[in-house]
């Protein structure tokens, strides 16, 4: 186990709506890139997960790596799943079974050579199978078994939803299909999230979202009753501290390609590849902590939203590394744009952004000359101005007058 305070190397750009921060991962670990992200929702912890180690960021910054020693043996095609009750951690190791990790000490609660995710109700954990009935674990009284089969569950105050391909809703341990009530959207499945300030589950399909509550559908959320909204494919659904929900989005292949925030019935911020450091091809999830503050996981890197929330240790000027800087010109533009590229960077591509990320200009920059780009053709309004090169990328606001 390494516990030390890294000096972490942070990278910071700036999109339309914030900025962001970047953690770059060879900076504080040397494993592959993470295939788990969560966060302990009663101690803000930030757990991060490769195929073969575990890493915790502590809201103090202390960040400590657990490996084998402390997390056991691992054969190929095990994984590693982390859940929490108050005072309390989990993991699942995939061929071996469901453990207790309290005071990052691991104790074997119940062998299984096929357990997936862990889903917490208060004081109880859901832990789901890929061949085998759904498991619960009531801290106090120990394991109890069900007859319910589940590749995924959501549960909140002693209600149930499960995924096996189509949802249902679970009472007095029998499974209910949800596909006969008419709010239900129909298609692949990906994802079940209850909000924070009540019991409505929503339930992402490849068509959008459907809310349920105590079983019965009510309303949905669909490109057809909201503007802006990225793609009408569900992969994640999160709840800000405020109980804002925000939606991970994918293509037609369920490749991640967006994420954003609905207001009303508007998706208001989104972020892509166009106007984030995110890269979205190595995206892992996203998630809260209890102060507001949106982490990100992608490939080796975790990426937040700097706001008045953030955690002291990224504002330590130790942790930030000059980046080399671009050069532009006007900003405010009417026509023409001039880019000049830093004497360190040999060819970088430019990207012009409208706010939803879609690109309306690029340009191939391969020297330090000034670049003049036509952008007189653009409508007036606010873009994103990406600078992308081999190993530094810039993002700026440019108004277009």
């Amino acid at each position: 186990m390494k516990n030390l305070l890294y000096i972490l190397i942070i990278v910071i750009s700036l999109p339309l709506h914030s900025q962001w921060i970047t953690i770059k991962g060879e900076n504080y670990h040397n494993h592959s890139a993470f295939n788990h992200f969560s966060i302990d929702p009663y101690t803000n912890n930030i757990w991060l997960v490769s195929p073969f180690l575990a890493t915790v960021f502590e809201p103090d910054g202390n960040i400590i790596t657990f490996g084998e020693n402390e997390l056991g043996d691992r054969e190929p095609g095990d994984e590693l799943n982390f859940g929490f009750t108050n005072g309390h951690t989990f993991f699942t190791k995939k061929l071996y079974g469901l453990y207790s990790f309290d005071n990052f000490q691991k104790q074997l609660l119940y062998s299984s050579t096929s357990f997936n995710e862990i889903t917490n109700d208060n004081d109880t954990i859901f832990v789901t199978s890929s061949n085998n009935y759904l498991i619960k674990y009531i801290i106090g009284t120990g394991v109890l078994n069900t007859n319910i089969t589940s590749r995924q569950c959501a549960a909140k105050n002693g209600q149930l939803y499960t995924n096996r391909g189509p949802y249902l809703f679970v009472e007095n341990n029998t499974d209910n299909p949800l596909s006969i009530d008419p709010y239900y959207l129909w298609g692949p499945t990906d994802v079940m999230q209850f909000d924070k300030e009540s019991d409505t589950v929503y339930l992402g399909f490849i068509h959008g979202i459907t809310k349920f509550y105590d079983g019965i559908g009510y309303d949905t959320i669909t490109p057809n009753n909201t503007t802006n909204m990225p793609s009408p494919n569900v992969l994640e659904i999160e709840f800000d501290k405020d109980n804002n929900l925000w939606v991970a989005f994918g293509d037609v292949n369920d490749e991640f390609i967006a994420f954003g925030k609905l207001e009303n019935s508007d998706w208001s911020e989104v972020y892509t590849a166009a106007n984030s450091p995110i890269n979205f091809e190595e995206f892992y999830g996203f998630e809260f902590d209890t102060l507001g503050n949106i982490w990100v996981a992608s490939g080796k890197d975790l990426h937040t939203l700097d706001n008045i929330n953030s955690p002291a240790w990224l504002s330590n000027h130790e942790y930030v590394m000059d980046e080399p800087e671009i050069s532009f010109y006007p900003n405010p533009v009417t026509d023409v744009l001039n880019v000049q590229l830093p004497a360190s960077v040999q060819k970088a591509e430019v990207l012009i952004s409208d706010i939803n990320g879609k690109v309306v200009k690029n340009q191939i920059l391969n020297s330090q000359e000034i670049y003049q780009l036509d952008v007189g053709k653009l409508e007036k309004g606010i873009y994103i101005l990406n600078v992308v090169g081999e190993e530094h990328r810039w993002q700026e606001k440019l108004v277009k007058e």
